[in-house]
């Protein structure tokens, strides 16, 4: 049953796929968008050449605009810039080093201070190493004490085997 009604009409046909072959043109658009914005844009240019358009942001003219300087040192320029004077109460005078005699007096606190540290350490290690002494003693003294309960303990067994074999031959 075959009905040759009208693509428009017959709301049950499919939509034509577009062919690979035949490109789809895609729409221009006409107009450029607009930010919306709080003042109108006008233009200050009385160049006749330029057209304001909305919308399009236009570069300021050449006279309008700073120029940004050379940047090109020429070789004999000095390459530090040179030393200012202030009064001493001037915060810019107040520097951060230090004098030779805080310096001196820092170094001879720090010197105190490791020496401190190091006799400290040093007492440390002695009371570290009388300790050991002490141990090695206490275990070399129950290593002997050990020994002469084994050899009592062996005395002790071969004694009693001795006197179970002798009981049993008579």
């Amino acid at each position: 049953m075959a009905s040759t009604s009208d693509p428009s009409t017959d709301p049950f046909q499919q939509p034509s796929i577009p062919s690979i072959t035949e490109p789809k043109p895609l729409p221009i658009a006409t107009t450029i968008p607009t930010p919306p914005t709080s003042q109108p844009i006008s233009n200050n240019s009385t160049d006749t050449d330029e057209v304001s358009t909305p919308g399009k942001l236009t570069r300021p003219r050449l006279s309008q605009r700073k120029s940004s300087g050379t940047m090109i040192i020429p070789r004999d320029a000095p390459t530090e810039a040179p030393a200012q004077e202030f009064p001493p109460e001037d915060a810019r005078a107040m520097s951060p080093r230090r004098s030779s005699e805080e310096t001196d007096k820092m170094l001879i606190n720090a010197r105190l201070s490791i020496e401190k540290r190091a006799q400290d350490m040093q007492s440390g290690l002695a009371a570290i190493a009388t300790q050991i002494e002490t141990v090695s003693k206490n275990c070399e003294s129950l290593d002997r004490q050990n020994q002469a309960l084994q050899d009592a303990i062996g005395d002790m067994t071969r004694s009693l085997s001795r006197e179970s074999l002798s009981s049993k031959k008579k």
